[in-house]
Formats: structure tokens, sequence, C-alpha cells
């Protein structure tokens, strides 16, 4: 049973693969027909997490360790497969209008290490190490969801083009009002010509060249969100080819009894 799941996901990824790549290809008056590709898309991506989720519970039947193991990590990447179809999708949003943000105070320490935690499975697989970095308490005023997909794009990159067995550096630092974020990773140096445009849409580099699931949006949605939350995005490649990828938004300095929900 175990076997024919994985098989008909592993067909269904290729699947959407296939779409998502495509849409680099397509011109304007097929966009709307996109947009409602990718938005269907999501629908058997959430029905093949809910049935791995299932089947590790054991509602069919026990698993062996081995079992279980392959299904988390089976599991992991259809959530990494969920958020680029989402990712699709924003970019197409984003790149139309500048949609409303639905804001609310909430504590960014908090959401990044949930972050973290959504991927540990990947950081494991890779062998690599995350260490995450920061000095103050930050809540922040803004759109969680959409601030949280701006901290899983900066982090699924990291986890992507990383060395094997390298470090990843999550930092959160305060100053003056402004929570400066970043993820730091070991990779390929990205020239600065590449650098200056890596933020646009469908742009390519050295590293994004070598993944073939690269859509060439998810950095320039991150961008098109910090941008409407007033904020600032950069990056930086250094010859020794420590790639940092991070932005900066005003917060407040002050306690509070967030639901984290």
């Amino acid at each position: 049973m175990l076997i024919v799941i994985s098989l008909l996901f592993v067909l269904m990824m290729g699947y959407q693969f296939y779409l998502i790549k495509k849409y680099k290809n397509l011109n304007k008056d097929e966009m709307s027909y996109v947009a409602t590709l990718t938005h269907d898309l999501k629908s058997p991506a959430r029905a093949q997490i809910n049935m791995l989720n299932l089947l590790m519970k054991g509602k069919f039947g026990e698993l062996n360790p081995k079992q279980y193991e392959m299904l988390k990590l089976t599991c992991s990447s259809a959530k990494y497969m969920s958020n680029l179809v989402g990712t699709v999708l924003s970019g197409y949003k984003y790149g139309l209008n500048n949609s409303a943000l639905y804001k609310s105070d909430f504590d960014l320490v908090y959401l990044v290490n949930s972050v973290i935690e959504q991927n540990r499975l990947l950081i494991c697989e890779k062998g690599l190490n995350v260490k995450f970095n920061n000095d103050c308490e930050c809540i922040i005023r803004g759109d969680r969801l959409q601030i949280e997909r701006v901290i899983e794009n900066f982090l699924s990159n990291a986890l992507t083009y990383s060395f094997e067995n390298t470090e990843i550096y999550v930092n959160l630092f305060c100053n003056d009002g402004i929570a400066d974020f970043s993820i730091s990773n070991k990779s390929y140096y990205i020239p600065s010509k590449e650098l200056k445009n890596i933020f646009n849409k469908f742009s390519n580099t050295v590293n994004s060249r070598l993944n073939n699931a690269s859509t060439g949006l998810g950095l320039f949605t991150a961008k098109r969100i910090i941008t409407l939350h007033g904020g600032q995005i950069y990056a930086d490649s250094t010859a020794d080819g420590i790639c940092t990828f991070g932005f900066r938004l005003a917060f407040e300095n002050k306690k509070s009894e967030l639901s984290r929900k």
C-alpha cells in the first residue's frame, strides 16, 4: 500500500513541477489561466498532506519506524510543493496589484522559530545546522502570513543551495525601532551583476539555474511583501560564497500576551 501511495505521490509532484516550470514561458494572455490553474493545484497538495498525516497517525495500520520516517520525509516534500504552488500564485497576485494586507500584532521571534521547526526534517536530511541568533523581543505590526512566506522563502533557498554539512545562520537584531532579519548560508558566489537583479520577476542566478524547480518568483514576491509593509529587502554575496538575504521592518519594543496560534 505504501509503495502505491508513494508512486502516485511522485507522479503528482512531477506533474506539478512541470506546470510550474511552464509558467515562466507564458504570455500575458495566458496569465489568468495560470492563476486559476495554480489555485486549483493547491487542493490536491492539501489532500496529499492530509493523507500522509493520516498514514503517519496509524489510521490505516501500524507502521514500523522505517516506514514512519519515509512518510515524514514525503510529507515534508509535499509541504514544500504546496508552498511552491503558493509562491507562484502569490507572485502573480502581487505582480498585478497592491493587495490589502491583513495586519495584526505578532511575535517575530516566535514566527522565525516556527518556520525553522517546520523545516527541521529538511535541515537534518541535508546534514545542515541552523543557528538562530537574536537579541530582542520583537512585536511586529503586519500581515503574519505574508511575513512568514518571506522567511520561509529565505530559509527554503538556503536549504536548497547550501553546501552539505555547512551551517545556516538566522539572525534577528533590533536597533532604534528597526528589526533586521537575515539568513546567511555557504553556497556558490552570486556575481554582483546577477545580485543587482535578483529581486526581479523570473530572474536567474548561478544557483537558481541549478534548480529545475526554481520559478524566479520567490524573491520577487518577497520584495513585494516587504515593500507593502514599508520595509527594505536586501541581498549580498561575498567572494568566499557566503550568501545573505534579509529585510528590515519597524517594530514595537514591548512585551505582549499575544496568542501564538
